[in-house]
């Protein structure tokens, strides 16, 4: 019998419809776990639950996706300046999860609203609205498809998470409104032109990585270098964790 190779094991976090609805359905798309497949992972969507210990128990990476909503202020210590679309329940389980991962040391990658979670996480904060608290910047939301690249971001080629990303310029797919501010609790290894920040590491060890475009669509050079990073870091704890024993 062929001995089958274990793969690390990825959870993803799914978005949800509509809590109140009586059929309630998670949804991700489907390029979040193909590119976790493509790239020598084996994807795992979690319902939102308290079991999150459990959940890390047994994961070797955490994706935490991106979605159509905004982060409470006040869980980065700051007013709401408008009304807001919030997901309360999904930012309550995912910043569980993120919190028991970097505890852990399980690798997280955070795209989009998951690099913002990830920055609040980490004790950062939130520009809650770009066009507004940042007029010189250009728009970030543009009305078209994230498989069209939209602007450029500037990578100073030393991320501790990504050791063979090399420096330079790249085009990539960038769809938001909110933006990280700079905070000592994490690098900034990525940057629009005008100042917007677009990928984050965290500065504790261990692979925590925030990336404020789409990688899972994989229409820019950079993207491959993202999941083959977060793969070999999963890889990389699926080993350590094979090493303990079981009892």
């Amino acid at each position: 019998m062929a001995v089958v190779k274990k793969r690390p094991t990825i959870g993803i976090t799914p978005d949800i419809n509509d809590l109140e609805a009586p059929e309630t359905e998670y949804v991700v798309r489907r390029n979040y776990a193909d590119a976790v497949l493509d790239t020598g992972g084996l994807p795992f969507i979690l319902p939102y639950s308290g079991e999150v210990s459990a959940y890390l128990a047994n994961l070797d990476g955490l994706l935490v996706t991106g979605g159509m909503f905004d982060i409470d202020p006040k869980l980065y210590r700051q007013s709401a300046r408008k009304s807001y679309v919030m997901k309360p329940a999904r930012t309550h389980f995912e910043k569980a999860l993120i919190e028991g991962a970097l505890e852990r040391q399980v690798p997280v990658l955070g795209i989009c609203n998951g690099m913002q979670l990830l920055a609040v996480c980490l004790g950062g904060e939130l520009v809650q609205d770009i066009p507004s608290e940042m007029p010189a910047a250009y728009e970030h939301k543009l009305d078209q498809p994230a498989t069209i690249p939209q602007h450029e971001v500037a990578v100073p080629g030393n991320s501790w998470a990504l050791p063979a990303l090399r420096a330079g310029s790249y085009v990539v797919n960038s769809v938001h409104h909110q933006a990280v501010l700079p905070s000592p609790a994490y690098r900034q290894i990525g940057s629009a032109p005008d100042g917007v920040i677009e990928a984050i590491e965290a500065v504790g060890g261990g692979f925590a990585l925030g990336i404020q475009w789409h990688p899972e669509y994989r229409i820019s050079e950079i993207d491959q270098e993202i999941w083959q990073g977060f793969i070999a870091a999963a890889a990389e704890h699926l080993s350590k964790r094979s090493a303990l024993p079981h009892g």
